[in-house]
């Protein structure tokens, strides 16, 4: 129970932790910065982290690993840059709630999709009707979320 369900489940909430706080770090250090530094910045320590982890792990010798992976999955380095600059730019045009509300939703809409039709290799999670409740409740929060910043 504890591994199935219990430690992924706290890890996710440690990743949702971490979704909310760091765009507002990035934000306030781009406002010093610039946006493209506040990301390099980000980027670089998360880099430095990881190649401290591969070094202590010897980690460095399934590099011979990446010529068996299509290359279109190389495209996460490029999400990763448009999560970190451009959430930025979106909290400081329309606020954190509102950009964290509208990236949640989008995100849950994608990974149904995804999911429903086992793009990229995961496992197959057909649509129902409890998960497209799910969405429609997102969306509502999203405009209730507008609504209560803006008023309109």
């Amino acid at each position: 129970m504890l591994a199935r369900f219990v430690l992924p489940t706290m890890i996710a909430v440690l990743i949702g932790i971490c979704l909310g706080i760091q765009p507002i770090f990035n934000t306030y250090v781009s406002k010093s910065v610039g946006m493209w530094y506040a990301a390099l910045c980000s980027l670089s320590v998360s880099i430095s982290i990881v190649l401290c982890i591969c070094f202590i792990n010897d980690r460095f010798q399934t590099l011979k690993g990446f010529s068996g992976i299509p290359k279109f999955y190389f495209l996460a380095g490029i999400c990763g840059i448009i999560i970190l600059a451009f959430t930025v730019f979106c909290i400081v045009r329309i606020g954190p709630v509102l950009t964290s509300s509208i990236t949640v939703t989008v995100q849950m809409i994608v990974a149904t999709v995804v999911a429903h039709y086992g793009w990229f290799g995961i496992t197959q999670e057909p649509i129902n009707f409890v998960k497209i409740l799910g969405i429609m409740f997102l969306i509502a929060g999203v405009i209730l979320v507008k609504v209560s910043i803006t008023g309109k």
